[in-house]
């Protein structure tokens, strides 16, 4: 049966918003730099409303210029001397990541990495561009998923599959948040033959830094090799795969490859290049990752504390059958996800486990070598795991509500288990309903689908 093809104005956003003013950018939540939220705001009121015709920087005009030619841009664009770190130049830019990727490109990505000396944050402001795309992507077909499933009982089957890309999106911002928080302030050469400490969860004390993003102190230089390398290579995959599914819903739904949600898709995935975060750039960040690969098998003698980080934020299993854990309420559906995250956690650390025997097996391992590279992916999944867990337990510490509690670490631990090849620890409970009423609300509310829930202006 064909789909029902819905009204045009069905779970859109409104044709007419009120510009803001740059020079009365809103402070955003308690726990967001100042300096990163009010160049954010500025710079969304430089940009103007992306669907007026007449804006050189709106939809339009930048889908009719070629890359080479765009628009210059304006003053006050934030750069790296406006803002403390490459987290917070990340997230000031988050708007310019959310109106075009060529255009991100073009006016942040490119100078860092054409400079005389790359700065280290250029190869990770690609992929934060590029999940900043995908979580508007996700935010406008979230809010047609619900209005549409108000009336029609066959789009609520998306439900559970946008609740699963939110909570995709969410770890992949975890890890990036962190990658880029570990950025020297200052461009270096890069490290002739990184050594990674396989531990993706070193120096994790949610007491010294509440940004949700991270739960981290200050990396080592390996530490920051390996979670830049993993970055580049498992964040722009994982982004398309997720754009796929977007692609699949708005298909169902019945939005054509010509209308404007499928086009913003699918020019999304064709400018992912520009940004760095292309099949070349993904390789290279493997090969990175795989070259570390040749320290795993060494660190063994101190495995207890290596996997520390994996059950941080998941509570023991004892105490979360209490309904007592510390900073995710009394609940007991909270307490079952809690449990059940511990249950996920350990499973982890014995495919950790089992990695580092695999990894101890071969002396060198050779990017070219199809065994190795599986062996990196598995490391990058576990880095990704870990770092999921530290962004919970981090928010949990800072008393937010929905990054605090289990269900979309449950949710991203659940799949990066099932892509591990994993069988997944019975039972699991259902989080994806509490995830979907997140979402929703988000993009009822015009919030964005990152860890900091700012609302954009437009």
């Amino acid at each position: 049966m064909a789909p029902t093809r819905p009204v045009r104005t069905a779970g859109r956003p409104p044709a007419v918003r009120t510009p803001p003013d740059p020079a009365r950018a809103p402070l955003a939540q308690a726990q967001a730099p100042l300096g990163a939220a009010r160049h954010a705001a500025r710079l969304e009121a430089l940009l103007g409303d992306p669907r007026d015709p007449r804006n050189p920087y709106g939809q339009r005009a930048l889908w009719a210029a070629e890359p080479d030619a765009l628009p210059a841009p304006p003053a006050g664009l934030p750069g790296m001397a406006d803002v403390p770190g490459a987290d917070q130049l990340a997230r000031a830019l988050r708007p310019l990541f959310r109106r075009d990727l060529a255009l991100a490109h073009a006016w942040s990505i490119r100078p860092l990495s054409h400079a005389a000396v790359p700065h280290p944050a250029a190869a990770l402001l690609g992929p934060a561009a590029l999940l900043a795309a995908a979580g508007g992507v996700l935010h406008g077909t979230a809010r047609i998923v619900d209005g549409l499933s108000r009336h029609q009982a066959a789009a609520r089957q998306w439900r559970p599959v946008l609740a699963t890309v939110f909570a995709d999106l969410l770890a992949c911002e975890s890890l990036t948040a962190a990658a880029l928080r570990s950025c020297p302030a200052t461009a270096q050469h890069p490290h002739p033959d990184p050594a990674p400490d396989m531990d993706p969860g070193t120096n994790t004390d949610p007491g010294t830094n509440t940004d949700p993003g991270t739960g981290t102190g200050t990396n080592t230089d390996p530490d920051r090799e390996m979670l830049a390398a993993v970055t580049g290579c498992l964040v722009p995959r994982l982004a398309v795969e997720l754009l796929g599914d977007l692609e699949l819903v708005l298909n169902e739904c019945g939005f054509e490859d010509h209308s404007l949600e499928r086009r913003t898709l699918a020019r999304i995935v064709r400018h992912r290049v520009l940004a760095g975060a292309g099949r070349a750039a993904t390789d290279a960040a493997q090969a990175r990752i795989v070259r570390g690969l040749n320290a795993a098998g060494t660190a063994g003698q101190d495995e207890g504390a290596q996997h520390t980080a994996l059950l941080r934020g998941t509570g023991t299993v004892e105490a979360a059958g209490t309904g007592t854990v510390e900073g995710a309420g009394t609940g007991t559906v909270e307490a079952a996800g809690t449990a059940a995250l511990a249950r996920l956690a350990r499973r982890l650390r014995t495919e950790r486990r089992a990695l580092r025997a695999a990894c101890a097996a071969t002396a060198v391992h050779d990017p070219a070598d199809p065994a190795a590279r599986a062996l990196a992916d598995r490391q990058a999944l576990l880095v990704l795991a870990a770092r999921t867990l530290g962004a919970r337990q981090a928010a949990a510490e800072a008393h937010r509500s929905f990054l605090g509690g289990a269900g979309w670490a449950l949710l991203a631990l659940g799949r990066i288990t099932v892509r591990l090849g994993l069988p997944l620890p019975a039972p699991l409970p259902d989080a994806q309903p509490g995830v979907w009423e997140e979402l929703a609300r988000r993009a009822a509310n015009g919030v964005d689908c990152d860890l900091y829930a700012r609302r954009p202006a437009w």
